[in-house]
């Protein structure tokens, strides 16, 4: 059911004025025009803009209705992630990586190419970096203050790269179809540093879980806990449950972990307790391709079934809301900041959700 967003009374308290909130008001009202301005969604008009706004400032759940539409990509969004406040990258099976600017209406700023092969997965590794990792088996380091000019092309994976993540000492962490996991050095000219072996099929997900400790989910239906302290030959935990691929793992803090599966459902597991899974949440009618936390706690998960859902871990992984629009695939979902969110999806669009 369509949630409606009615005028606040007077007499309502009205959302605390922070600097967040003001620079997110920016945002949704350089969105929304420029939107307005292309006609690109329909869903925004004249009538209805202000009530986008103060819907979006008003209240906890995500508008439906007013999503931006991305839409420079010519196929498949892969991969999406926050760099910074006000920019989000994309990856895309064009084999091109766009960098958008959300303070500019969701404006492409830079297109950064030089993958041969489709881009799987983007992330921000600091200080203006970008790295990507693509079906052509490298990895690529962008600079964006250089105008985006690659300033480091890793190879060493004898497949196609699925995953990339940053570590919190500088280093990346990468996962491939060839079943393994590497570990870089940017500072010593992107050298790998570790190989980490034990999936016995191609490792879809890899993510840093703080303490040293990595995860990674697989086509075989496992996540892994790697001590890279300890060389990463010590895997600490293999969590087993899931009966399919597991396709996305992202950290929640506080010794948790959630995955997303071929099975359809989410897994939340607590490392604390032997990595025990404490909660399934089910309610994805296909696989399940992406999940993140979002900036307030809540878990948003991205599906075959064309649906982001938004789940409240506070309540015991409550079912909240499902946000619909794209018209295929949703492979990836990222937050952006504390109350918005970004997909991408195999209908070539990328969409931001306030």
């Amino acid at each position: 059911m369509k949630r409606k967003y009615p005028p606040q009374p007077e007499d309502t308290p009205q959302p605390e004025d922070t600097p967040q909130r003001r620079r997110k008001n920016t945002i949704v009202r350089e969105i929304a025009a420029s939107q307005l301005a292309s006609g690109k969604n329909r869903n925004v008009s004249p009538d209805n803009l202000t009530d986008i706004i103060s819907g979006y400032l008003g209240e906890g759940l995500f508008q439906e209705d007013s999503a931006a539409v991305l839409t420079e990509h010519t196929d498949s969004v892969f991969s999406v992630c926050a760099i910074g406040d006000d920019l989000l990258a994309s990856g895309s099976q064009d084999n091109t990586i766009r960098i958008w600017d959300l303070s500019q209406g969701g404006k492409c700023v830079q297109t950064l190419t030089g993958h041969t092969l489709p881009v799987q997965s983007v992330c921000a590794i600091g200080d203006g970096r970008l790295a990507s990792g693509s079906i052509d088996r490298t990895i690529r380091i962008w600079d964006l203050s250089k105008g985006g000019k690659c300033v480091q092309k890793l190879t060493g994976h004898t497949r196609g790269v699925t995953s990339v993540c940053a570590l919190c000492d500088g280093r990346l962490a990468s996962g491939s179809y060839d079943n393994t996991i590497r570990i870089w050095d940017l500072s010593k000219g992107g050298k790998c540093v570790q190989r980490l072996t034990g999936h016995t099929l191609p490792v879809q997900s890899v993510c840093a879980i703080g303490d040293g400790l990595l995860a990674s989910g697989s086509e075989d239906k496992t996540i892994k806990i790697w001590n890279l302290k300890k060389g990463g030959k010590c895997v600490v935990h293999t969590l087993t449950g899931h009966i399919s691929t597991v396709y996305s793992v992202c950290p929640l803090g506080h010794g948790r972990l959630a995955s997303g599966s071929r099975d359809k459902t989410i897994r939340i597991w607590d490392l604390k307790k032997g990595g025990e899974c404490v909660q399934t949440l089910t309610g994805h009618t296909l696989d399940v391709y992406s999940v993140c936390v979002l900036g307030d706690g809540r878990l948003a998960s991205g599906s075959f079934d064309r649906t982001i859902c938004i789940w409240d871990l506070s309540k015991g992984g409550e079912f909240v809301q499902t946000l619909t629009g794209h018209t295929s695939d949703v492979i990836s979902v990222c937050a952006l900041g504390e109350e918005q969110l970004a997909s991408g999806s195999l209908d070539k669009t990328v969409r931001i959700w306030w």
